[in-house]
């Protein structure tokens, strides 16, 4: 078993300026906890910022806590707020992007082989 507090775990801007904009990736377990599974992921979008328009070979399942964001596919754009969850399938081509004035947050859990 273990614990952790958000707010001591490491912050990684993943944003590379164009297909990556605003974005920061704290990793919540890891496989030092002996998590050999799933992997918990904690992604705050800034305004204006947005993760890259991408698919892979997984799912993801993803739980929306704080802001609104907007979940783009090539189908349709929804908007999604806090209490909400969302799931992407696998090969499935989408990006999670923030046109609102606050920063938008939300967990991703995906493959632990993935990460």
């Amino acid at each position: 078993m273990s614990t952790n507090k958000i707010e001591e775990i490491k912050k990684e801007n993943v944003s590379d300026g164009e297909k990556i904009k605003g974005t920061v990736k704290q990793v919540l377990t890891t496989e030092d906890e002996g998590i050999s599974n799933i992997r918990m992921r904690y992604f705050t979008v800034e305004p204006g910022g947005h993760t890259p328009w991408h698919k892979h070979d997984w799912e993801h399942e993803n739980y929306f806590v704080r802001g609104k964001g907007i979940l783009v596919t090539k189908e349709e754009e929804i908007e999604v707020q806090p209490g909400m969850s969302g799931y992407v399938e696998a090969n499935k081509m989408h990006q999670f992007k923030n046109p609102y004035d606050e920063s938008f947050e939300f967990i991703c859990l995906i493959p632990v082989a993935e990460e």
